[in-house]
Parts: C-alpha cells; structure tokens; sequence
C-alpha cells in the first residue's frame, strides 16, 4: 500500500510538473542532446564537443579551436571595430578571426560611416563598388586582417566577412 501511494504521489508530481511548462523546458534539452550528438558523430572526431544553448551552436575540436553559428552579439575580433546599427541576423565565428555577419535593417548612411571608420586602417588591396542596388567596400590592412563589406540597398542588408589571412 506504501509503495502504491509513492507511485501515485510521483505521478501527481510529474503531472504537475508537465502543467507548469517543465515538459516543454524537458523536451528542449533532450533535442538539443540529441542535436549535439548527430553533430558530434557527423564531423568523425570523438573529441569534438557540440554545445547548443539557445540559437547559437559552439563546435570545438580537439585542438581547441572553435566555430560559432547564431547569436546575436557582436564577435570579439580585434582586428574589426563592431558595426552598431542594425540587427544581427546571422553569426559565423571561428576561434581564429574568421567571422560572417549579416545584420538587417541597416540604413545606408551607417553602411558609409562604418566604412569611414576603418577606411583608414584597411589600406591594402582596397576595392570599391557601387551600383544602383549594392555598395562593396573590400580591404586588408597591415596585420593580414581582410574585410569585407556589402550593403544591398533593396532589403537594407549589410554582410560584413572578415579572415585571418595569418592563421
């Protein structure tokens, strides 16, 4: 009798539990493990770790090095001042420098201001564009660090792609 009021009691708990939004929370974490896995067993080395938290997923490999998809933050990347304006739609990280970010709702005045503001450290195989639809601003500057950056005048998208030509 004991042992049958436990098991209604754990029930009535887990019932409860299920109404206050813990099923959903449960759920999450278990496919995000299940995600981690697939991912982890897709790249073949048993040493890498997947880690999904939210809309970001960090894969590092066993020599530390470490790639960031999502997020909605800024990277830290000494060699690229962070551009403000706007929102980050998509995040590309690598533990080297490498990034590629898309930012939405950006006006163009804030695509040629930030382009004034490293203008004068990205000197190097400098290219320019513009059409009726899409400015290019490209460069390198004096520690192998090359930018590029796209505004499309259409959607009001910015693309800004940064490598590490030293690593």
């Amino acid at each position: 009798m004991k042992r049958m009021l436990i098991w209604v009691l754990l029930l009535v708990l887990a019932f409860s539990l299920v109404g206050c939004g813990v099923k959903k929370k449960v759920q999450e974490e278990i496919g995000e493990k299940i995600a981690e896995t697939l991912i982890e067993k897709a790249v073949g080395d048993m040493d890498t770790k997947v880690d999904i938290e939210g809309d970001t997923v960090k894969i590092t490999d066993s020599s530390g090095g470490e790639v960031i998809l999502g997020g909605t933050e800024w990277p830290d990347v000494p060699d690229l001042p962070e551009f403000k304006a706007g929102k980050i739609l998509s995040l590309a990280k690598d533990g080297e420098g490498n990034i590629s970010v898309i930012l939405e709702e950006v006006e163009e005045k804030d695509y040629k201001s930030y382009v004034d503001s490293i203008r004068n450290d990205f000197t190097e195989n400098v290219v320019q564009a513009e059409s009726e639809d899409y400015l290019l601003f490209e460069g390198k500057n004096g520690r192998g660090y090359h930018v590029a950056v796209q505004y499309f005048r259409g959607d009001k998208t910015l693309s800004i792609i940064g490598s590490n030509e030293n690593q």
